[in-house]
């Protein structure tokens, strides 16, 4: 059987992971990595909005960011390819200061992701029987959004409401909105845009992927392509973290291939044997 060779999601010097992008990198080739592409956060505000969290995000940031991807590249060449990349959260918040980064910096590949509705992170919301269908109504609502115009690649762990939810002892299931979760999908396929499989719900109490075979199914028999697959490390002994759990679901869920970027454009590999 092949293997997946490409960690696709994965934190360096987000706020909230803080690691030194050359130990990601180290990781990444101990444990048989080709391919990584650091996907740093930068969280899209309104353009209205007051809170402090935007300063994080700030251009000399993105410029750190470069200049450890650089050292990185270099450091690493011939034994490790370090793509750049970016992990876009709630870009159509403000759409003009996503098309400005994307135009300003240069990457590889853009996550586009959903975090947070409204300014509130997906974590903080309070889940209930009373709140749960509100909740998760206004969080496809965005992802509609995200799918239908947003500049990205692919999407990151599309249903991650679910790890929250689940955190405060409920469930939280996009598979129980059809309607609105097919539309999400075949958005995506219409524009050529992907999914990923994201490893972190196995590792942090939730026991499955984001998402797990059931939409990863769905998205197949939609005719979707693109997939990639990342750990979403923010410390290095999470690089490639339950890999192997995540092809068994690509190839059930009919994937024979898995997607690499350079320069935003796509291609593949074989996981089939």
């Amino acid at each position: 059987m092949k293997r997946i060779i490409a960690d696709y999601h994965m934190h360096s010097i987000s706020p909230d992971a803080r690691i030194p992008m050359e130990k990601m990198c180290l990781a990444a080739i101990e444990r048989g990595l080709t391919e990584i592409a650091v996907t740093d956060h930068v969280e899209i505000y309104a353009p209205d909005y007051q809170g402090k969290e935007p300063l994080m995000f700030d251009d000399a940031y993105l410029d750190r960011y470069f200049v450890e991807w650089e050292h990185c590249r270099e450091k690493f060449d011939g034994r490790l390819i370090v793509r750049r990349g970016i992990e876009l959260g709630q870009p159509d918040c403000n759409r003009e200061n996503a098309k400005r980064i994307l135009e300003k910096y240069h990457f590889d590949y853009v996550l586009g992701s959903i975090h947070k509705l409204y300014a509130v992170d997906l974590a903080f919301k309070h889940y209930s029987e009373r709140t749960n269908d509100s909740i998760a109504r206004k969080n496809l609502e965005l992802l509609y959004e995200l799918a239908d115009i947003g500049d990205f690649d692919c999407m990151g762990h599309i249903d991650l409401i679910k790890r929250y939810a689940t955190r405060q002892g409920q469930q939280v299931s996009l598979m129980k909105y059809p309607e609105e979760l097919t539309a999400i999908l075949k958005r995506l396929v219409e524009r050529g845009k992907g999914l990923e499989i994201n490893t972190s719900g196995l590792r942090q109490g939730l026991g499955e992927t984001l998402p797990a075979l059931d939409i990863l199914k769905l998205y197949r028999q939609l005719g979707g392509e693109v997939l990639t697959v990342g750990s979403d490390a923010h410390r290095d002994t999470d690089v490639a973290a339950d890999f192997d759990a995540a092809l068994e679901l690509a190839l059930a869920a009919g994937f024979t291939k898995l997607a690499l970027y350079e320069n935003r454009k796509c291609s593949f590999y074989s996981i089939a044997d």
